[in-house]
């Protein structure tokens, strides 16, 4: 327990923010995720209204995709790609940062594999950089008409 006291006070105040709002956030977003489903969550997150203001950089896209991913091993939750990632797409737009949400799929011996990030000017933030290479993106979101039978 004091190892991981030590390394939260070893944060810059910014980042324990981050740390404590992404561990307060990830819980509701995993349950509106199951109650309400991902199109209506991620239309919620596209609303907040992007910051008027210059970006503010009090912590790196980067480093707040980090926080993110170590507040999901703290909750009690599981925190999936898509729930840190939809967080992740918020909490940027409160900064000012335009980021947006990609989800992509591949072929896993024979198994259907998605996974989902988040990408500031074609980058991806909380992922490695080949991660467009591994999965194969969708451009835009897709409705559930979009799978049903002719």
């Amino acid at each position: 327990m004091t190892r991981k006291l030590s390394r939260f006070f070893a944060l810059s105040w910014p980042e324990r923010l981050v740390l404590l709002e992404a561990m307060l956030l990830l819980p509701l977003f995993w349950a509106g995720l199951r109650l309400l489903g991902l199109s209506r969550v991620h239309a919620w997150v596209t609303r907040a209204p992007l910051a008027a203001a210059a970006p503010r950089c009090d912590v790196e896209p980067a480093a707040i995709g980090a926080l993110i991913s170590t507040a999901g091993n703290h909750v009690p939750f599981p925190s999936t790609c898509l729930t840190r990632s939809l967080l992740l797409n918020l909490l940027l737009r409160r900064r000012g940062v335009r980021s947006e949400l990609r989800i992509g799929v591949r072929m896993t011996d024979g198994r259907l594999d998605a996974h989902a990030w988040v990408e500031c000017g074609g980058r991806p933030v909380n992922e490695t950089r080949d991660v467009a290479a591994r999965f194969a993106a969708f451009d835009g979101p897709l409705s559930p008409k979009s799978f049903s039978s002719p």
